[in-house]
This record gives structure tokens, sequence and C-alpha cells, in this order.
């Protein structure tokens, strides 16, 4: 049998399936890391699983996976240097520069460009009223959240500079979900002002690239600590049921959502007492409100999670983002002091393994076993340091979490999304209209409450979690 040169030797020589097979191969006899590191060559690797899902469902859905963010900026604005330091951050980050092709055996493929296209648009809007120009700034907002980008072509970023006042800009972001995550924002606008304050040199290309992180995830996968890995996960889901798909499919909705602080107060409070986050205080009354619901002793829920496992991934750019599911167990009729310290345990057991792609763990056609996916969402805020210029962020589109949290959007009820912001907590719900109501998604908060303000008068009583 040939070693691993030999192999390597004789891959041009076979048809793309059979080189493909020989990779394979040799990945299985090397040893893969932990963690993803820089890799060998800079050849093309394949997509990750998400990608992989995205860009599937992008041929029937345009503009499906197109995420937007815009920024005011106030001040004496050089749009010469911002221009060169947008183009900076494309050269910077390996995922902005990457498109997807087919190989001859249709498999698909990120290959990275070497020099970055700004596509960038310019509009001047000072003619107008200002009531005008407002209505105008709206409207190139709304296209731009509907822009179909597209990842084959590499097209996925656009950006759109808007002047409303002499000293006064817009500067509107679209971006391919498939290589743009929510930290990602905050990595391009530190990199963004550093390359307008510095110049578009500054700061230097991050330690590992998106596409570093692709090419390990598939042999990662691949290899033996990869496929026990996912043995073992499907092992914890195997009694679990898979979410029923709605008849009609998937259509999109969105409200805001916003906690009531009496009672909430009080739960975090006793939450933190028994050592549980915020968000796992949360997750354990969500989880009882379900328990009721659904008449069961166990809940399983997703939650979005940064999937930055390594350090050297937080200053990339890219689309890292993975859903958690989080197995809860409500067996016993437990006191909310015990089911916090469940939650916790689980909580940690789920994310110690979040290298692992939702879209494998449940990806054989079957949905996964829940419907409910719920996040608190703690992205490191980023102030944009651009001199002289006051930075302010404009309210974004709706978002669409569903289609890119779960491997079948047919099969979601509701995506909750919070954040804790100058003393409230809220933001906002997405929902499937052909499995939710309104008012169910508003059930589900005014559950929580309910829940933690029993909890907080009897915090050592049973819970209720059959059907009432």
């Amino acid at each position: 049998m040939a070693g691993p040169a030999g192999l390597e030797g004789a891959l041009a020589a076979l048809p793309e399936a059979k080189r493909e097979l020989a990779r394979l191969m040799m990945a299985a006899r090397r040893p893969v890391p932990a963690h993803p590191a820089p890799r060998s060559g800079a050849g093309p690797v394949p997509p990750t699983a998400l990608q992989t899902r995205l860009w599937r469902r992008e041929r029937t859905h345009p503009a499906v996976a197109t995420g937007s963010h815009a920024l005011r900026l106030t001040g004496p604005l050089d749009p010469r240097r911002l221009e060169e330091a947008l183009t900076g951050v494309l050269r910077r980050h390996e995922a902005l520069r990457t498109r997807l092709v087919r190989s001859t055996a249709d498999q698909p493929r990120l290959h990275v460009d070497e020099e970055p296209v700004l596509r960038l648009t310019r509009a001047d809007l000072t003619g107008f009223t200002p009531q005008a120009a407002a209505e105008r700034t709206a409207l190139q907002l709304r296209e731009s959240a509907s822009t179909v980008l597209d990842l084959e072509t590499g097209r996925t970023s656009a950006f759109r500079l808007l002047r409303t006042a002499p000293d006064e800009h817009v500067l509107i972001l679209a971006s391919h979900l498939a290589v743009f995550d929510g930290w990602s924002s905050g990595v391009f606008l530190a990199d963004l002002a550093a390359g307008y304050r510095e110049g578009p040199e500054a700061p230097t290309s991050p330690e590992l690239q998106f596409p570093d992180y692709a090419d390990w995830q598939h042999r990662w996968l691949a290899g033996p600590d990869g496929t026990a890995e996912l043995a073992r996960r499907r092992a914890v889901f195997a009694a679990d049921p898979p979410a029923p798909r709605a008849p009609g499919g998937f259509e999109r909705g969105h409200l805001p959502v916003r906690l009531a602080r009496g009672p909430v107060d009080a739960g975090l409070e006793l939450g933190a007492a028994e050592g549980a986050t915020p968000f796992m205080t949360l997750l354990a009354a969500l989880a009882v409100v379900l328990a009721r619901r659904d008449g069961r002793t166990s809940v399983v829920i997703g939650t979005p999670a940064a999937g930055r496992f390594a350090a050297p991934l937080e200053g990339a750019v890219g689309q890292y983002t993975t859903v958690v599911p989080i197995r809860l167990d409500l067996a016993g009729g437990p006191a909310f002091r015990e089911l916090l310290h469940r939650t916790r345990t689980a909580v940690a057991e789920a994310l110690a393994h979040q290298r692992l792609p939702v879209d494998v763990l449940f990806g054989d056609g079957t949905p996964p076993p829940y419907n409910v996916l719920f996040a608190l969402h703690n992205y490191p805020s980023v102030p944009l340091d651009l001199p002289g210029i006051e930075v302010g962020q404009l309210p974004g589109p709706p978002a669409r979490h569903l289609e890119l949290y779960s491997p079948d959007p047919a099969a979601a009820l509701a995506c909750v999304g919070l954040v804790e912001r100058d003393g409230e907590i809220g933001g906002t719900a997405e929902y499937n209209r052909h499995a939710a109501t309104p008012e169910d998604v508003r059930g589900l908060l005014t559950g929580i409450e309910e829940v933690l303000d029993r909890a907080v008068a009897a915090p050592g009583s049973p819970l209720v979690t059959a059907r009432h």
C-alpha cells in the first residue's frame, strides 16, 4: 500500500471522484486536532455543513441568506478614506473573498479570490427635504435587506453610502449569511475603524481564517474523534421525537417581545444565588412552559451559540454560528432550585459539543427534536471609533434566524432572541406563521414570567409540569 506521500503524488492522475476518496483516506489516517489550525496550502476546501444548506436553499429562495446592517455617521466623513478602509477589511478576511465553486464531481468547494472586490454604491440625498431623505433612506434599507447575494459568484457583500446631510452619512452593509455571522459584525466594524484611522493595512490579518475552520470541520467530522462524538450526541437525543412539520410549510413572521422586569428580576436573583446565569434561569423557566404545553417530562430547546470555541477564531469574519440542542430533564417534578442545577449541568454539557454542526447531528432528513429556539444575545459591544465622527446604529430589518438556525424551518415554531439593554430585556421573536400565532409566541414569554413569579414565591416547592 502506498504511503501518504505516494498517495499525494498519485492524486493528479485520478478522476475527481477518486481524488476526493483518496483525500478522505489520507485525512482518516492523519490525526485531526481538536481545534482548528492554519490549513496547509491555499487550495479550495469543502464548505461547512451550514454553508452547504444555505447554498442549496438559496437556489429556490433568493435573498434568503442576506443579512443587513446600517450605521449613521455624523461628522466630516472622508468617503475616499472609508472606501479604502472597506477594501482593506475585504482583503484582510478570506471569508469576504470566498465563493463556492462546483468540482467536476459536482461537489461544492470554497475558493478564496486573491483580490477583493468592493461593491459600493453612493447616493447623495442632500437635495431632498429631511423627511424625503429619511423616506429614501428607509427604502434603501429595505432594498439592502432583500439584495440577492450569491455564494457561487462571490457576490457576498454589497455596500451603500448615502449622504443625507452635509455632515451626515448612512453606511449600509448587505452580507451573505454563509460568510458573516453576528459576531462578525463586531470584528468587521473594529477593523473598519482601524483601517480608517491608521490606513487600510491596519490591523494585521487574523491568525485563523474561515476556510481554515471549514477545512478542519470537514476533516474532523470524517475522523475518528468527530465520528465518535456524533454517535454519542445522537444517543443523547435518541428517545426524543422529531418536531412536527407544519402542514403549510414555512412562512416567516416577526413581532417585538419584552419580559416584565418585576418577576424576571426576582427570578434572576434567585438563579444567581444558585449559580445560574440569566440565560440558564430563563431557559429553565421556558422548559417548564414547554413541558406543560407538550405534556412531557423532558424538553429539548435549541440555542444559537457563537461557535468560536477556540480563541484564534474570535478575530475572524465568517459564519461560525451553530445551534446547540439542550435537553432538560424535568422528571420527578423538581423544585425550581433543583431545576436550575439540572439546567446548569445540561447547558455546560451541551456547549461542550458546539463543534458538532446541528446539520450533521440532525441532518438525515428528519426534523430536530426541538421547535423552539431561545437566545439571550451577548455579542461583544464594539464602539466604532472614527476620528471626529459620531456613530449610531440604525434599526435593522427583521431577522432570518429560523432559516439560518433550523435544518428544517417547516418544523420550527419560533426563535425568541432577547438582549438586556438599558434596564430592559426584550428583542424580537421570529415565528412560523403556519405553526404559531403571535399570541402563541407571546404566551411563551408570559409563561416564563409566571414560572419565575411562582418560583420566587416558593423556590422549594415541586414544579407542576403537567398540562393544566
